[in-house]
């Protein structure tokens, strides 16, 4: 009985030691993490293929080969807003395009 009582105390003393102080997992802040993993995805309107753009919400696979078609007589985007140049595309669907988009 004393043996068991021993071990129990031992196995009790060092689960208690093995808690300790937490580690530091990461040392970036979550807001940073936050904004890092919303900015990667995000699609690039400005080498983005076909396939990439139609996966923006009310893009479709008309609309997305109208924007690479404005690309290449236009050249680059300057803004997400210049977007508003594609036929089809207006204030309201702007507004739920540009946060999944980035220049």
């Amino acid at each position: 009985m004393l043996v068991m009582i021993v071990l129990v105390g031992g196995a009790l003393y060092t689960a208690r030691l093995s808690e300790g102080a937490p580690r530091v997992v990461y040392t970036a802040s979550l807001e940073v993490i936050e904004d890092e993993s919303q900015d990667s995805l995000k699609i690039d309107i400005n080498t983005a293929d076909v396939e990439e753009l139609d996966e923006l919400p009310e893009v479709g696979p008309s609309t997305a080969e109208s924007i690479l078609q404005y690309r290449q007589s236009n050249g680059q985007f300057s803004s997400v807003d210049e977007l508003e140049e594609i036929p089809g595309i207006g204030p309201e669907t702007l507004e739920k395009i540009a946060p999944f988009a980035t220049v």
